[in-house]
């Protein structure tokens, strides 16, 4: 009897605060428009005040969570609902498979903004604003949801504001994550003004307002100063010329033994043009080579007969193999190749779940990642720096790794000056995911402050300067090539490059020091004897 009348005061409190829930979840699509390829980016500035109301005004803890999780909920099954068609169209999942574990990753992620809304809920009963709270706290469950479970990064607040190249500049300081805690901000301060909330005697809260607007206006000032750093560079001469080859070869055929000699052509015929417009360096994209290098399949082979008649080196992708002690082991790799000289090889280290392997195989017995064809990738352990005549030595990005900016930072670390992200988005298909990708790569540019060449099978292959401008473009779905001159020398890196993720720690850190002081504050203690 206790336990239905908690369900049925639960529903009643639910029903009488539906427009919480409805507010809640059109926050959720808000922001999700703000992401590519809508490219709303203004939408996410006030995307979040439908949060600050649900906290201030639902006055039960498991609402605020709840409210929390609808927005998530929202924002992640528009901004995701890619993971539906890529598990039809190549994993071959039948629909009811396929929006289940779709839904089960939604679920996963709105615990995020879940336990976010929840711990600013509780600290604002304790006299904290979620206004002051909420964007350390925001901050604080990025960064754990890109280095933890899920390990799954995808569209980070702060990259609705791609488009915005003065804004994002700073974040070769503080990664993506200082633009998250902006935009959070902003959001938190407009919801005070709108309320004409009055200002907590304490100091930080009164001029937490104040704060917030200096903030905005200093990022963008440092945008204004940092873009003069980095003017932007001709492409008429000078630099090492590359050639980026979009062969756009469908997904469907990609493997199809027939089409192997279509596949080599197209991608000999793209590169004899990137060659005449004076490439000295090809790119293919990943896996472009459809045959596992170093199998009895001698065709692997044809990528080195291709750069002696082209007479220039390429950097290629293709699944590999090795044999360790009698075992046979699988790679998604990237190789340098010049001629029959073999120069370079780097594997992949960050690997797709799902896609490149299987996780908790023992409760999901289903084989081995979509992607993955005789059996799960292995993980590489070494981030490669590749040399070639007079391009800046550089470090391969394979697909997914673009997101995580621990690897582009281990590649300067190691002595990159620039990063080439090879990648085959055609397991997304016509959707957004080819956009959501390119935006975060992008970031990763202006972030440590280093030329990023971009090239995609299907697309979309770019070139982004140090800057994050868009240098040379190829869209989805077409074929073509570009050559983009990267200087030959300069310098590369940054504060970000060099310190990683302080700005994220730092939210971390404060987070609990808001728990902590929340917790010891005496006239806290004496509200919640009231």
């Amino acid at each position: 009897m206790i336990h239905f009348q908690k369900n049925s005061s639960r529903i009643a409190f639910l029903k009488a605060h539906w427009y919480y829930a409805l507010a809640s979840a059109a926050g959720g699509l808000l922001l999700a428009i703000s992401f590519p390829p809508v490219g709303l980016g203004l939408a996410s500035w006030v995307a979040f005040i439908t949060l600050f109301w649900a906290i201030d005004g639902t006055g039960r803890l498991s609402a605020a969570a709840f409210f929390g999780a609808l927005f998530g909920a929202a924002f992640f099954f528009v901004d995701v609902s890619w993971i539906y068609a890529t598990l039809r169209i190549h994993g071959h999942f039948t629909p009811m498979p396929a929006m289940a574990l779709l839904v089960s990753m939604v679920l996963i992620l709105a615990l995020f903004p879940a336990v976010s809304t929840l711990l600013a809920y509780l600290l604002s009963r304790k006299g904290l604003r979620a206004a002051l709270t909420l964007p350390f706290i925001w901050v604080a469950f990025e960064y754990l949801r890109t280095v933890g479970i899920p390990d799954f990064p995808w569209d980070l607040v702060g990259y609705s504001q791609i488009e915005r190249v003065r804004l994002i500049q700073i974040v070769d300081i503080t990664g993506i994550y200082g633009v998250s805690f902006l935009i959070v901000a902003v959001n938190g301060l407009l919801w005070e003004l709108v309320t004409g909330q009055a200002p907590s005697r304490k100091l930080l809260a009164r001029v937490a307002p104040e704060l917030v607007a200096a903030l905005l206006v200093a990022a963008l000032l440092y945008g204004h100063v940092r873009l003069k750093d980095f003017p932007e560079t001709p492409q008429k001469e000078g630099g090492f010329p590359i050639g980026v080859e979009q062969a756009n070869i469908p997904q469907e055929i990609k493997w199809n033994d027939t089409a192997r000699d279509h596949t080599f052509a197209t991608y000999e015929e793209v590169g004899k043009q990137a060659v005449r417009s004076g490439a000295r360096l090809l790119i293919w994209p990943e896996t472009s080579v459809p045959v596992v290098f170093g199998s009895s399949d001698a065709d692997w082979k044809r990528a080195g007969e291709i750069s002696l008649r082209l007479t220039v080196p390429m950097l290629i992708g293709a699944p590999s193999l090795r044999l360790v002690q009698g075992a046979t082991s699988y790679y998604n790799s990237a190789f340098l190749v010049d001629g029959p000289s073999l120069r370079f090889r780097y594997d992949k280290i960050h690997l797709v779940p799902f896609g490149e392997y299987m996780p908790w195989t023992w409760l999901l017995p289903l084989g081995p990642g979509i992607a993955a064809r005789e059996a799960d990738f292995t993980p590489g352990e070494t981030m490669t720096v590749m040399s070639v005549d007079e391009c800046p030595p550089f470090s391969v990005l394979i697909c997914y790794e673009a997101i995580f900016p621990e690897l582009s930072r281990l590649a300067l670390k190691n002595g990159a000056k620039l990063l080439i992200n090879i990648t085959n988005d055609g397991w997304f298909g016509a959707t957004a995911a080819p956009y959501q990708h390119l935006a975060m790569a992008r970031v990763r540019s202006i972030e440590n402050r280093v030329w990023l060449v971009r090239c995609a099978n299907t697309g979309i292959s770019a070139a982004f300067d140090p800057a994050g401008r868009t240098v040379k473009s190829i869209p989805l779905d077409q074929r073509g090539f570009f050559v983009v001159r990267v200087p030959k020398s300069g310098a590369a890196g940054s504060f970000y490059s060099g310190y990683g993720d302080l700005f994220a720690w730092g939210c971390i850190a404060l987070t609990l020091a808001f728990v902590f002081v929340a917790a010891l504050d005496p006239a806290t203690r004496r509200r919640e004897k009231k």
